[in-house]
């Protein structure tokens, strides 16, 4: 039988509820959303694992406002050691999120901090369920907004503040994600 705790590669996904942090001001705009993603861990460096993963959610609103976030990340997991059946893992790194705001249609890459835990178990000698809570910090105010557009901006409001993008402030905006997740031992 192999060793219950035996440090493996594993590949997986989740999918859940995606949320813009509560107590921000993103709360005010964007509303909760359905989010997926995935996630590949190797047993490096000594006692941590090196994650990269991804995700995707499409924020919408009440107004004609949107956010679509595909954050990309890299970052190292310990896994903390408790003897129990269920294991946790402790997350921490940055990448970047490819990020598309609506009306403007503004699309770039902006700086992604990121957090995470997940709660999770075994189940045979391959699988592993579990449930994880994401933090992705997007930085945007260190960007310029663009002068030019390629297409027209228009809305079903009419509203005049939408022909001039450069009246949009760039902030920065924080969202978690909670999930299920299934991996695959390799």
């Amino acid at each position: 039988m192999e060793d219950y705790n035996k440090r493996r590669y594993e590949i997986g996904g989740w999918v859940g509820a995606a949320n813009p942090l509560p107590g921000t001001e993103t709360v005010k705009y964007l509303d909760t959303t359905l989010g997926g993603g995935f996630y590949a861990r190797m047993p490096w460096p000594y006692i941590f694992y090196t994650e990269v993963g991804g995700s995707y959610a499409v924020f919408l609103s009440r107004s004609e406002r949107g956010l679509t976030t595909i954050p990309i990340y890299a970052a190292l997991a310990y896994k903390i050691p408790v003897e129990l059946p269920i294991q946790f893992f402790v997350k921490a790194g940055g990448g970047q999120a490819y990020v598309v705001a609506r009306p403007s249609d503004t699309a770039r890459w902006d700086p992604l901090a990121y957090a995470g835990l997940e709660a999770s178990f075994i189940a045979g000698r391959r699988i592993r369920i579990g449930v994880r809570l994401d933090y992705n910090k997007i930085m945007e105010t260190n960007l310029g907004t663009p002068s030019s557009y390629q297409f027209p901006l228009s809305s079903p409001y009419d509203d005049p503040r939408l022909l001039n993008p450069a009246n949009y402030r760039l902030r920065n905006v924080d969202f978690f994600y909670f999930g299920l997740t299934v991996g695959v031992l390799l």
